[in-house]
């Protein structure tokens, strides 16, 4: 969704609201609700941008080949160098947020220690709302083709105007780690990761980093 906040054209994207989707819609028009959805898709601007333009429909061989593995939306946008047209992960509000004060602790874990990442959301706008911080992981170090970022994780707050929450986001092993078809089990490879936070996919807000020994 576009912003009104300055009265600039919106684009409001309902998917599947269910019977009751039209009240909701009513609500958000007429400013009684503010809205705080966010894409779980990538739009891109052209079909032949989608990770799958080429292997979609049967070349003629009997079959169609899923050549994207991993990387399809913003994986595949994002390897690309792409801009979509809509983000993963976007979605604006009556009201702005804020991201600040990145804590990454332990920084070098240890074994299969967790990653707490917390950081502060302040609502600095002037109307209630709720924001949706996304937690990513970047991996350029695997021994096998990774994405720039993959998300791992994410943490909702509600918060009245002028107000700050502390938001965490726990990272296990898993969350540095991606699937050896080789060896049939989930690797971490041992060298830095790095950890982004952000409203949406392409608005990082806060960076910092993990190593693994």
């Amino acid at each position: 969704m576009a912003s009104w906040l300055d009265g600039a054209p919106a684009l409001l994207h309902t998917f599947y609201p269910g019977q009751e989707g039209g009240v909701a819609l009513g609500e958000i028009l007429f400013g009684d609700v503010n809205p705080s959805g966010k894409l779980p898709v990538s739009l891109e601007r052209r079909w032949q941008d989608n990770a799958t333009a080429e292997s979609y429909y049967d070349q003629g061989e009997g079959h169609v080949a899923y050549r994207e593995g991993v990387f399809l939306g913003y994986r595949h946008l994002e390897r690309r160098g792409i801009e979509p047209q809509f983000a993963f992960g976007h979605g604006l509000s009556y009201t702005t947020f804020s991201y600040s004060h990145l804590s990454v602790a332990p920084a070098a874990p240890a074994d299969d220690q967790p990653v707490k990442v917390s950081f502060d959301v302040t609502n600095t706008g002037k109307r209630a709302g709720a924001e949706v911080a996304e937690v990513y992981v970047g991996d350029r170090h695997a021994r096998v083709p990774r994405p720039v970022k993959e998300l791992k994780g994410f943490a909702r707050a509600t918060l009245s105007p002028g107000r700050t929450s502390r938001l965490t986001v726990v990272l296990d092993r898993r969350a540095f780690s991606y699937y050896d078809v080789g060896e049939k089990r989930w690797r971490a490879d041992a060298g830095d990761f790095e950890i982004l936070v952000g409203g949406a996919s392409d608005r990082i807000a806060l960076t910092g980093k993990v190593t693994l020994r």
